[in-house]
């Protein structure tokens, strides 16, 4: 089973099926673009640090706005 350690790792943009990974779980900073991840479980991207094998998944979600009347 896989872990969702989003709040323990810092990103920055997403391009399309690209995700910049700036830190890892582990502290290991990166620049910008430098270590990317995919959204491909079967193929994920691992740390220089620690190992760790990291892919991300994209959820959007949609809200209606309620007016308080």
């Amino acid at each position: 089973m896989d872990k969702d350690i989003t709040n323990q790792v810092g990103f920055g943009d997403l391009d399309g099926e690209c995700l910049s990974l700036i830190k890892c779980v582990c502290g290991i900073e990166f620049p910008y673009w430098e270590f990317v991840l995919s959204i491909y479980r079967d193929s994920p991207s691992e740390c220089e640090g620690c190992g760790r094998k990291l892919y991300f998944h994209n959820r959007i979600s949609v809200y209606e706005v309620i007016e308080n009347i």
